[in-house]
């Protein structure tokens, strides 16, 4: 029967933090193997991972609230679904790269690309001031979307609205420039 480990654990006994382990290590393993099948994770990492999140977690447990193995799989189910995000991420990113490079078209002359410096540019002028701002921090500056909103004393969220915006506009200007290429 499964004992009061995170109570003991919150308490800093380390005998707690073994038999924890022994007790609830095989349910987060299925629990990796069945988030992370096909993305070629290494389940080790994952489950220590949880752990140490279960670990940090531990004080906060209360068993008014649930039972401890809901708890640490509760705990499980975020850490993993947030590296199998994580993954999709990098792989949609990598995907997006090679699909950039496959599709580069081979610049013959400088006119060409000096053309689509200036409709970028063009694009960028375009654009709301406060759309600008956002997008010249981000791109420009590299800075996080949390760091744009302490410089410029606006709301997370705004940030981010803004910054989409902003690069859906540029998106659709550039689509449009690059329509008018294919048509000339």
């Amino acid at each position: 029967m499964p004992g009061p480990f995170l109570q003991l654990i919150a308490r800093g006994d380390e005998t707690a933090v073994a038999a924890c382990l022994d007790e609830y290590g095989g349910m987060v393993w299925g629990l990796a193997e069945r988030y992370l099948k096909g993305f070629g994770e290494d389940l080790e990492d994952a489950v220590q991972e949880v752990f140490v999140e279960v670990w940090r977690s531990a004080a906060r447990f209360d068993p008014a609230m649930g039972s401890e193995p809901a708890f640490i799989a509760t705990i499980a189910h975020r850490r993993l679904i947030d590296r199998q995000r994580r993954v999709q991420a990098r792989r949609a990113v990598q995907l997006e790269d090679d699909r950039i490079i496959e599709s580069k078209a081979v610049v013959k002359d400088g006119s060409a690309l000096r053309d689509d410096v200036a409709a970028a540019a063009r694009a960028f002028e375009s654009l709301d001031s406060d759309e600008k701002q956002v997008l010249w921090y981000a791109l420009y500056q590299g800075l996080s979307h949390e760091r744009i909103a302490k410089a410029i004393n606006v709301p997370l969220g705004t940030v981010k609205t803004r910054i989409r915006r902003g690069l859906s506009r540029l998106r659709e200007a550039l689509s449009t420039h690059a329509g008018k290429e294919v048509a000339s």
